[in-house]
């Protein structure tokens, strides 16, 4: 399967997101593609039984706008993974240290997704876990 970038740098900027914005062309590719298999997974990749370019468009733009939030975050967290949460740990004791981070990255997400990126897939059923009858009809 040949994998298809769904949102330019142009797009990125247009939707109001800065982050990346200095970024060279080539390490925006890297996340954009980082955060575009991370948003493909949570949406059970829709957009391989559906024509993307020919879609409603609102949904069409949520897409892109869960995968700008999802660059974001992983330019903010490091995190590119869902098992990938650092010093993942809810407190640490060791004789009279005690440590707590104030944030767990890992509690601001949903399946490996930021909660933002979440929020806006589920507006437009892009979270949907039902049975696929385009699937099952084509096979």
């Amino acid at each position: 399967m040949t994998w298809e970038q769904r949102l330019s740098k142009s797009d990125y900027i247009e939707f109001g997101y800065v982050n990346a914005k200095d970024k060279s062309d080539e390490d925006f590719s890297s996340i954009e593609k980082q955060a575009q298999r991370q948003i493909e997974a949570a949406t059970n990749y829709f957009y391989n039984d559906h024509d993307f370019s020919n879609d409603w468009p609102k949904r069409v733009d949520a897409y892109k706008t869960a995968i700008c939030e999802q660059v974001d975050f992983i330019l903010e967290t490091g995190i590119t993974a869902s098992y990938d949460g650092g010093d993942n740990f809810k407190s640490v004791s060791i004789g009279r240290l005690s440590l707590s981070p104030s944030v767990n990255p890992v509690d601001t997400t949903v399946n490996g997704v930021c909660k933002e990126a979440s929020r806006i897939l589920g507006r437009y059923g892009l979270l949907y876990r039902g049975v696929n009858d385009y699937a099952a009809k084509n096979k």
